[in-house]
């Protein structure tokens, strides 16, 4: 019974990271960090980030497919440029990061959420279309590089950087923000899996390596998966006031359950 309960809360958590990644561009390691760290025994931070690059590496190569197929500008071009950055920055956090003990990297991540939550409520979120795009490479590279930090050091992959940061420099419009961000994630994801490969391995979880649990991955990225018609009527349905309560909400109530868990261990 133990085993089944399991893989339906690995399932559920799958469908929860497809729905925030496709809706959101937020990569969903910012809801499998946390799951990871409160649902899978003998779980440590370092695996749980590890692990979260690993599995975000699928889900937004396929989210990343999904919003870019029927588009005539793929953004691929775009996507480079700020790949350029986000690779280096994605290896860079995340190689910074298995040098601090577990306790640390939990308050990273913690730092993140608390920053990026609190930022959503109190910026207004600036609407570019596609015609008031601009061409700005070397910005667009050290946004890269800066989303690739943290999401290589959080686990997030970075969307959460990325596309604020992107909007407020007008390089991408507000419609294709979400895709973009996917697309980036891919590479930032697989650069900052490489360092986690290559860590001692800290837990004695079944098929893992390094920092990397790979008998997660199968069950969320399957439940990501089942999520994603879903997922795309909602990221239709929300607007700019919503997706900015949306976010949050979310990332505020993570960051809470994240501080009780860490001060009461």
């Amino acid at each position: 019974m133990d085993t089944v309960w399991f893989v339906v809360e690995m399932l559920l958590l799958g469908c929860a990271v497809g729905m925030i990644s496709a809706a959101l561009g937020l990569g969903g390691g910012i809801f499998m960090v946390p799951a990871f760290l409160f649902f899978v025994d003998g779980m440590d931070a370092h695996t749980a980030k590890g692990t979260s690059l690993f599995i975000i590496i699928f889900v937004s190569a396929i989210n990343a497919w999904r919003m870019n197929r029927d588009e005539d500008d793929r953004q691929i071009g775009l996507a480079v440029v700020f790949a350029i950055g986000s690779v280096a920055g994605g290896y860079f956090g995340s190689w910074l990061t298995t040098l601090l003990p577990d306790a640390g990297v939990i308050w990273v991540f913690i730092a993140l959420l608390g920053f990026v939550g609190l930022r959503t409520f109190f910026i207004q979120p600036r609407v570019v279309r596609r015609e008031e795009v601009r061409t700005r490479n070397a910005l667009a590279v050290a946004i890269g590089f800066t989303a690739g930090v943290v999401g290589g050091a959080t686990g997030t992959g970075g969307g959460a950087v990325l596309v604020p940061l992107a909007l407020m420099a007008g390089i991408v419009s507000n419609e294709r923000a979400v895709a973009l961000s996917n697309t980036v994630m891919v590479v930032t994801s697989l650069s900052g899996t490489i360092p986690n490969l290559l860590a001692p391995q800290s837990v004695a979880l079944p098929w893992t390596y390094g920092h990397v649990c790979f008998a997660l991955a199968p069950l969320v990225f399957i439940g990501a998966q089942l999520v994603n018609p879903l997922a795309a009527r909602f990221e239709k349905w929300l607007t700019l006031p919503r997706r900015k309560v949306v976010m949050g909400v979310l990332l505020l109530a993570i960051t809470g359950g994240l501080v009780w868990k860490t001060l009461h261990v």
